[in-house]
């Protein structure tokens, strides 16, 4: 008997079978991961039984329930986005980055002057000028380029936007801070 089962364990696989033991691995893979996702699925949580007390309802209260605009809406890391901005919001305040970042970039390495950056707040240009970046020669050279732009949290009248840019020797982030004005958005903060 053991070496009739053995002697079909060693046998060739015909046709036939291929077919039986590939549906066979499908369902065991199947099986196997819907076992796991069982596993990742919290347990439901039982609610504490009350005694059984008379019920009342609470007056109704005078003030209108909070709009949703004034939620605050959840985010990463403990950003403070209150408003939802609408997707032309986002839009037109990456575009103002981009436009700053355009002149700020080269300004930071020496190679363009606080007065010819678009977008830029008048408070922010000026303590540019105050506060020229002292570049070595060697560093005076990269060429920096933007790789991504990401808005943390844009409203109606702030965003706050972080810019990566990649100079061929360094990788790092540029936060910026962007007002809405009467011109559009404008950069009001940049850097750390």
């Amino acid at each position: 008997m053991v070496d009739r089962l053995r002697l079909s364990w060693n046998r060739p696989l015909r046709d036939g079978d291929r077919l039986r033991l590939f549906a066979i691995a499908v369902a065991l893979i199947a099986g196997a991961a819907a076992a796991l996702t069982q596993l990742e699925r919290p347990a439901p949580q039982r609610q504490a039984r009350q005694p059984d007390t008379p019920r009342t309802t609470a007056p109704p209260s005078a003030e209108p329930p909070p709009s949703p605009v004034a939620t605050p809406v959840p985010a990463e890391e403990g950003s403070r986005t209150t408003v939802a901005a609408s997707r032309a919001d986002v839009a037109a305040s990456k575009r103002a980055a981009r436009r700053f970042l355009a002149g700020y970039l080269p300004f930071t390495y020496g190679r363009r002057p606080a007065r010819r950056i678009d977008n830029a707040t008048t408070a922010l240009r000026h303590r540019l000028e105050q506060q020229r970046p002292r570049v070595p020669a060697a560093e005076r050279r990269r060429t920096p380029r933007l790789e991504l732009l990401q808005s943390d949290s844009v409203g109606r009248d702030r965003a706050e936007l972080v810019a990566v840019v990649d100079d061929g020797k360094h990788r790092y982030t540029v936060p910026l801070e962007l007002t809405r004005a009467r011109a559009g958005w404008q950069v009001a903060r940049a850097g750390s």
